[in-house]
């Protein structure tokens, strides 16, 4: 068996393991004979802008439905935790009361609400950035 049936045809031998030969020159790409050559990205942005004609009007502005759900997910937040502030005051201090609460349930509460109300917050700021961003752009 001679020494080329251990090394990968595929492949160029003076890449694989084992091979002790001399390194092979790299050949040189083959040039593209038919077409025009390719121009550089900038140039080729500058003519596609310079092709599209002006638009007498500007594109209408569509509402984004996400930004609408998001902005008033914020607003059920913001409420559902204000609710359950003030609901947390009256179960905590109604002790003469047979109420289905227990303890568990209350420490729950006592720290979800705040979560809420601070989640509800973050939605809101992070709605009217997007909105910032995108204000007044063309």
């Amino acid at each position: 068996m001679s020494d080329d049936a251990r090394f990968d045809p595929r492949f160029d031998p003076a890449f694989q393991p084992g091979y002790t030969g001399p390194l092979a020159t790299s050949k040189p790409a083959p040039k593209p004979v038919i077409g025009d050559p390719p121009q550089p990205l900038a140039e080729r942005a500058a003519a596609a802008v310079s092709e599209r004609e002006p638009d007498d009007e500007p594109a209408p502005h569509r509402t984004n439905p996400f930004l609408i759900a998001l902005g008033a997910l914020a607003l059920l937040f913001l409420g559902g935790g204000l609710y359950l502030v003030s609901r947390l005051r009256d179960l905590f201090a109604d002790t003469q009361s047979t109420s289905d609460f227990d303890y568990v349930t209350l420490q729950v509460l006592m720290y979800a609400a705040p979560l809420i109300l601070v989640l509800g917050l973050a939605t809101g700021v992070g709605v009217l950035f997007l909105l910032a961003s995108r204000w007044d752009r063309r």
